[in-house]
C-alpha cells in the first residue's frame, strides 16, 4: 500500500500526495474518482467484477483522465474474452499515462502472440525502459527479438533474467533455443 507523503492516507499506485495535500493533482473531480477507483479495486478483490466495472466507469465519469480505471476495465474485458475492448481500454490508459508499464506489457504480449512483432517490440521495449526489473516483460522482449532474428539482443534479455532469477525456466529455454537455431551463437 502506498501512502500520502504528507497526511499518510492510502493512495493509488503512482501517487505521492493525496488531492487534499496537492491541489494541483485535484483536477476536475479527481478526489471523487479516487474514491470510485478504490471501491472498484475493493469489489474486484472480492470477486464482484460487475460492481467493480460500475465503480471504474464512475471514476472515469468523475475524471476522464483516470488511467488506472481505464487499465482495470481493460483487464476485466480481457478476462471476459473481449479482446478488442481490452486493447482499446489499455490504449486509452496509455493516452492518459504513457508510463503505465503494465499496459505496455499487456499490449506487447498481445502483439507478440499475434505475430505483430514491430508493435510487440515497441511496447515491450517501453515496458523494459519504464520498469527494468519486470522479468516477464524481459522474457517476452527476448522472445520478440528471437522471432525477429536478433539473437544477440534476445540473449541479452535472457541473460539479464537469469542474473535476477537463476532458475527461470523461460530464460533457460530461450538460451537453449538460441544455441539450437543460431548454431554459432555464444551462450
Amino acid at each position: 500500500m502506498v501512502y500520502c507523503s504528507q497526511c499518510r492516507q492510502p493512495l493509488p499506485p503512482g501517487w505521492r500526495f493525496c488531492p487534499d495535500c496537492n491541489p494541483a493533482q485535484a483536477v476536475g473531480n479527481r478526489k471523487e474518482a479516487v474514491l470510485w477507483l478504490l471501491l472498484g479495486n475493493f469489489s474486484q478483490e472480492h470477486r464482484r467484477p460487475q460492481m467493480a466495472a460500475l465503480f471504474y466507469r464512475a471514476a472515469l465519469e468523475a475524471d476522464p483522465e483516470n488511467w488506472e480505471a481505464s487499465f482495470n476495465l481493460g483487464c476485466q474485458a480481457w478476462q471476459e474474452g473481449q479482446v478488442d475492448r481490452a486493447l482499446s481500454w489499455w490504449k486509452t490508459s496509455l493516452q492518459a499515462n504513457p508510463d503505465n508499464y503494465l499496459a505496455h506489457f499487456n499490449l506487447g504480449t498481445y502483439f507478440l502472440y499475434n505475430r505483430n512483432l514491430s508493435a510487440a517490440r515497441y511496447h515491450l521495449t517501453r515496458a523494459r525502459r519504464l520498469k527494468p526489473d519486470y522479468l516477464a516483460a524481459r522474457i517476452n522482449l527476448g522472445t520478440t527479438y528471437l522471432l525477429l532474428g536478433l539473437a544477440d539482443a534476445a540473449r541479452e534479455e535472457y541473460i539479464y533474467v537469469l542474473k535476477q532469477d537463476p532458475g527461470h525456466v523461460g530464460a533457460r529455454r530461450g538460451l537453449a533455443l538460441i544455441s539450437k537455431v543460431f548454431k554459432g551463437a555464444q551462450s
